[in-house]
C-alpha cells in the first residue's frame, strides 16, 4: 500500500522557484527508442508529421470555436486530492477564458506582443455520455490510495494503468492525482502531458489536486494556468526555452528564443535571455507555455494558434476527431441530461476504530447527479439507519462492521456496500500485560498497523536482522526515500491493568546517520482512548538515536550495534486500552531497527557482556529438555526463562555436572534464556518445538 500523507515545506516558494512541467521528460521516455542518434522528441515529432501549418494567419480573421469535450479522473484516498465538481468546473471556465482571450488579465499582456496575442478559438466541455453510453457529468471519482500517488519515474506504472482513459479520439482525458512522485532535483512536477499521434492508452493529462482552478485545494500562485499550459503541449505546443537560443526553439515564428524556463514573474523588466535572434526580441514571459506565475501568464501567440490548428486539422498525428460533429454528438457535450447519482460516502472522522461506545462522523460524497432519496445502513450502530446527508453514529458493541449508503433520483438509483469498514474496540483490550513482541514469528505482526508508502518505504518486519535473533521490525528508508514523511507503527491493544508491579515499554533499535546532517527522527506515542488522541512519550534524533557511526546504507550486523530503552507507562498503568504507537519521520537517511518491544517490568532480551562467558543451548529448537553448554565453569550460575510478555516460567541454579534443564512444562513457542552469573547478565532465544 502507497497511502501516505507527504509534507511539503516552504511550499508557495518551492514552487515558484523550481515547479515544473514533467512533459518534456515524460515524452523523451516515450519516444526513446523510436529517436535517431542525436535527435529529440521534438525532432521526431516534426519528421514523422503527416500535414503541413498555415504559411501565416490574419489573427484577426474569427475562426469557427472548435469544441473539446473533456473528462476529469479524480485518483483518490478521500483525502483533500477529492476534489468538488465546482472547482473543477472553476477551471473549465479558466480554460475557456485563456483559450478564447477572455481572460481578465490580457491587459498585462505587454505592447510588444499585443498584437501577436491571440484567441485559439477553442472551447472546453465537460462530456455528458461516457462511452459506454452512460449520462456522466464528465467526473470519474476512484478510490486508489497507491495511484494517486503517480510514479513518474516509471511509464509501466502510471495512474492510466489504473484509471483507464476513455476514447482519446473522442475526450481528453484529464487525472487529477495527490502529487506526481519523482526523485528529480530540479522542482516539484506540477503535471505532464502527451503530445498528439502517440500511444492511445496514455493519452491525456496529468496534474496535482491543487493546481486544479482558484477555488477549493487550489494554490493561489497558479491561478489555474498549469492546465492551459499542458493543454498545450497536448495540442502540440512545445516550450518557448526547448532548444534555448537555437532557431529550433519551439517551432513557432512569433515567440522569441529564450535560453532557460522563465520563473517568477519578470515581464516588468524586460528580460532578453538570447540575443542571436533576428531581429533580437525580448522574451515573451508571459506566454501561456513558458514557466512564469500562473498569475503572470496571459497569452498564446499567432504563430501558437498556426500550429493548434494544423494539429486541430489532421485525423491520423493530431486531433481532429475531438472536435468532429459526430464526437460532440457522441459525448453529449451539447446536452444537459439529469443522471442518476453514484453513490459514495467515508468516515469524516480521525479514525475507523474507535473505542465501544464511540461514534463515527459520516460524509455522502456520492455524485454525478441529483440526490432526491438517501438511506444509509449502519451495522451495529446507533441508529442503524438514517437519510441524513451526514449522519453521526454510536457503536456500542465491539466488532467490525459494514456501512451502506443508497442514493438515488428519478433517473435511477446506486448503492455502496463497504464491509469490515468501522473496526469497535472492546473496553478491556484482549491483550494483557505484560506484552511483548519479538518478531520471530511469520504472523508476529499481524495484529499491528505498519504503515508504507507507493514504493514499500515504511515498517516491515525484516527477516535477515534481529538483536537476539534473525528478526526484527524495520522502518525502511534510504537515499531514495521519501524526506520529511512520516511512518507509523501502531501495537494492537494493551490491557495494562493485569500487570502488577512497575511498568515501563522496553525495546532494542539500532541505526546509524547516513551523513552529519540530516537524521530520522523517533517518536514514541501512547493513546487510551482508542487512537483519538495521542500524548507524546519520547522524540530523540541525530546522536541520540545513532547506536553506531555515521555509514551509509547502514544495517547492524552485531548485538553491539543495538541500544536498549526503557520508558516509564506508570501514567498510564490504569488504561484498559493502551495502544502505543512508533513513528519514525524519513530524511532520505537510513532504516530505523526495532526488537524485543515489550510492555512490564523486564525487558525481553539482555546483552552480552564481552562473550566472556559464552553458553548454547542444545538442541535448538528443543522438546522436553534442553542441555547448558559453556565454555568456562562456573559454580553459581542461574537460569530463567521467560515468555514473550517477560513472564518468568522457570528459574533454578545450573549444576555445572548436569546442566540439563526440563522443559516438559513449555508450550511451542519463542522464549528467552538468561543466564545470571555475579551480576551479569547473558540471554539466548529459545524455540520450544514438540
Amino acid at each position: 500500500m502507497k497511502k501516505i500523507l507527504y509534507l511539503f515545506v516552504s511550499l508557495i516558494t518551492a514552487q515558484t522557484v523550481s515547479a515544473q512541467c514533467g512533459t518534456d521528460e515524460y515524452n523523451r521516455r516515450l519516444f526513446e527508442n523510436k529517436l535517431q542518434n542525436g535527435e529529440s522528441f521534438a525532432d521526431y515529432i516534426e519528421r514523422n508529421l503527416d500535414f503541413e501549418f498555415e504559411i501565416a494567419i490574419d489573427p484577426k480573421t474569427k475562426k469557427a470555436t472548435r469544441v473539446i469535450p473533456v473528462v476529469f479522473h479524480v485518483v483518490h484516498s478521500y483525502g483533500p486530492e477529492n476534489i468538488s465538481k465546482e472547482q473543477i468546473e472553476d477551471q473549465l471556465r479558466i480554460l475557456n477564458e485563456d483559450f478564447q482571450r477572455l481572460n481578465s488579465d490580457k491587459s498585462k499582456t505587454r505592447s510588444f506582443f499585443t498584437s501577436r496575442s491571440v484567441s485559439m478559438d477553442i472551447e472546453f466541455k465537460l462530456a455528458r455520455r461516457a462511452p459506454d453510453g452512460s449520462c456522466t457529468e464528465g467526473i470519474t471519482r476512484t478510490y486508489d490510495p497507491i495511484n494517486t500517488y503517480e510514479n513518474f519515474e516509471n511509464n509501466n506504472e502510471e495512474v492510466k494503468a489504473a484509471v483507464k482513459p476513455w476514447d482519446r479520439n473522442k475526450y481528453l482525458n484529464i487525472w487529477v492525482v495527490t502529487e506526481i512522485v519523482s526523485s528529480s532535483t530540479t522542482g516539484t512536477i506540477l503535471g505532464y502531458a502527451q503530445f498528439p499521434g502517440e500511444n492511445a492508452a496514455t493519452d491525456g493529462v496529468v496534474l496535482i489536486h491543487d493546481r486544479v482552478g482558484t477555488i477549493g485545494t487550489a494554490n493561489a500562485v497558479d491561478a489555474g494556468r498549469t492546465l492551459t499550459h499542458e493543454i498545450g503541449h497536448w495540442l502540440g505546443l512545445y516550450h518557448p526555452f526547448q532548444g534555448g537560443c537555437s532557431s529550433q526553439n519551439d517551432r513557432v515564428n512569433d515567440t522569441p528564443p529564450v535560453a532557460a524556463p522563465s520563473y517568477g514573474c519578470t515581464a516588468s523588466s524586460n528580460p532578453n535571455t538570447c540575443s542571436n535572434d533576428n531581429p533580437n526580441e525580448i522574451d515573451n514571459v508571459e506566454n501561456f507555455m513558458d514557466y512564469a506565475n500562473g498569475a503572470c501568464m496571459n497569452m498564446f501567440s499567432s504563430g501558437q494558434k498556426t500550429r493548434v490548428d494544423g494539429f486541430l486539422g489532421s485525423t491520423a498525428m493530431g486531433r481532429a476527431t475531438n472536435i468532429s460533429l459526430e464526437t460532440a454528438t457522441t459525448t453529449g457535450i451539447n446536452t444537459t441530461p439529469s443522471c442518476a447519482p453514484i453513490a459514495d460516502f467515508w468516515h469524516n472522522s480521525q479514525s475507523q476504530t474507535i473505542c465501544v461506545g464511540g461514534s463515527i462522523n459520516f460524509k455522502d460524497l456520492s455524485y454525478n447527479g441529483l440526490i432526491t432519496d438517501r438511506v444509509w445502513t449502519f451495522e451495529g450502530g446507533t441508529p442503524s439507519v438514517s437519510t441524513f446527508a451526514d449522519p453521526t453514529v454510536v457503536y456500542n458493541t465491539p466488532g467490525v462492521y459494514k456501512v451502506e449508503l443508497e442514493v438515488g433520483n428519478s433517473f435511477g438509483s446506486t448503492k455502496i456496500t463497504r464491509t469490515l469498514f468501522i473496526n469497535v474496540l472492546p473496553a478491556d483490550a484482549a491483550n494483557k500485560a505484560p506484552y511483548g513482541q519479538d518478531f520471530s514469528a511469520v504472523t508476529s505482526t499481524s495484529n499491528w498497523s505498519l504503515q508504507t508508502d507507493y514504493n514499500n518505504y515504511g515498517w516491515k518486519r525484516n527477516t535477515q536482522r534481529g538483536f537476539s535473533g534473525s528478526e526484527c521490525l524495520e522502518m525502511r528508508t534510504d537515499a531514495s526515500g521519501p524526506a520529511s514523511q512520516r511512518f507509523s507503527a501502531i501495537m494492537p491493544p494493551v490491557d495494562m491493568t493485569t500487570h502488577t508491579g512497575p511498568v515501563s515499554l522496553h525495546y532494542k533499535w539500532a541505526y546509524a546517520r547516513r551523513d552529519n546532517i540530516t537524521s530520522e527522527v523517533l517518536q514514541i506515542w501512547t493513546s487510551t482512548d482508542c487512537g483519538l488522541t495521542w500524548k507524546n512519550l519520547r522524540v530523540v534524533n541525530g546522536d541520540n538515536l545513532a547506536t553506531s557511526a555515521i555509514s551509509p546504507n547502514w544495517v547492524p550486523t552485531t548485538k553491539s550495534d543495538w541500544g536498549a530503552s526503557e520508558l516509564d507507562l506508570s501514567a498510564v498503568a490504569s488504561s484498559t486500552n493502551l495502544i502505543i504507537k512508533f513513528d519514525v519521520i524519513s530524511k532520505s537517511g537510513n532504516s530505523v531497527f526495532f526488537d524485543n518491544i515489550n510492555i512490564g517490568s523486564y525487558a525481553l532480551s539482555v546483552p552480552s557482556y564481552q562473550n566472556d562467558l559464552n553458553f548454547d543451548l542444545i538442541p535448538n529448537p528443543a522438546q522436553n529438555s534442553l542441555r547448558v553448554k559453556m565454555t568456562a565453569n562456573t559454580n553459581d550460575a542461574v537460569i530463567s526463562i521467560v515468555d514473550i510478555t517477560g513472564r518468568l516460567l522457570l528459574q533454578q541454579n545450573l549444576d555445572p555436572s548436569n546442566p540439563h534443564i526440563n522443559t516438559t512444562e513449555l508450550t511451542n513457542g519463542v522464549y528467552t534464556v538468561r543466564m545470571n552469573v555475579e551480576g551479569k547478565s547473558w540471554a539466548k532465544k529459545l524455540i520450544i518445538s514438540k
